[in-house]
Formats: C-alpha cells, sequence, structure tokens
C-alpha cells in the first residue's frame, strides 16, 4: 500500500498538467537524462507508441487521411530504438535550455522534423 501511494505522490508532483486538465508528460528532460539506458529504451519506446496512438485518435484529428496520420509509423519504418535513442539524446545535449520541459514533447519536435524529408 505505501508503494502505491508513493508512486501516486511522485507522479502527482512530476506530472506537467495544465489548466484544461491535459497532463504533457510525466517525464522532462532533465529526468529522462537521469534515467539509466534500460529505462531510456523502455520510455522512448512508450512515448514513440503514445505519439503514433495520438497521430491517429479520432478524437484528437479530425483529419481521416490515413498517410497524414500515420506520419510516423511511416517514418520510423526500419529504424532501431538505438538510432531513435541516438536522435533524440543528441536533441537534448544540443539544447540544454529545453530541458525543464516535458520529455516526449521534445521527442515529437524531434521527430516531426527528422520526418518531414523522409516520407512524402
Amino acid at each position: 500500500m505505501k508503494l502505491i501511494i508513493s508512486f501516486v505522490l511522485v507522479l502527482s508532483i512530476t506530472a506537467t498538467v495544465y489548466a484544461d486538465g491535459i497532463i504533457l508528460g510525466y517525464v522532462t528532460g532533465n529526468k529522462y537524462l537521469t534515467m539509466d539506458e534500460q529505462s531510456r529504451k523502455f520510455w522512448l519506446i512508450g512515448a514513440m507508441d503514445g505519439i503514433m496512438a495520438e497521430c491517429v485518435n479520432p478524437q484528437n484529428n479530425k483529419e481521416k487521411d490515413i498517410k497524414k496520420n500515420t506520419w510516423l509509423g511511416r517514418c520510423i519504418d526500419g529504424l532501431s530504438i538505438e538510432q531513435i535513442k541516438g536522435m533524440f539524446e543528441k536533441e537534448l545535449k544540443e539544447n540544454p535550455e529545453a530541458w525543464h520541459a516535458p520529455a516526449a514533447l521534445i521527442l515529437r519536435k524531434k521527430m516531426q522534423e527528422f520526418c518531414k524529408g523522409r516520407i512524402e
């Protein structure tokens, strides 16, 4: 019981919650950089899944264009998690001024930039 309460308390402190109740992330760039390698990979896989799910969620996306909605999945086809991790960590290292922001937003922005010239 103590473990569950502690976990909920940590999540409530580290989440970025805005006035309309949207949670943009539990992990900041700073927090990501303190994780061990295994945790970083697991976090990245979850964040990438979340970005892909957000793109095709009909409640978030009114567009019916499947090609446009599936941009991330098509873009990363053939890439390893190590490659994505390398790109993301390079982005963090080159932009320490953004480390306080939700890491998922930093990742999404990086992937949008990377995918622009990669998919039609």
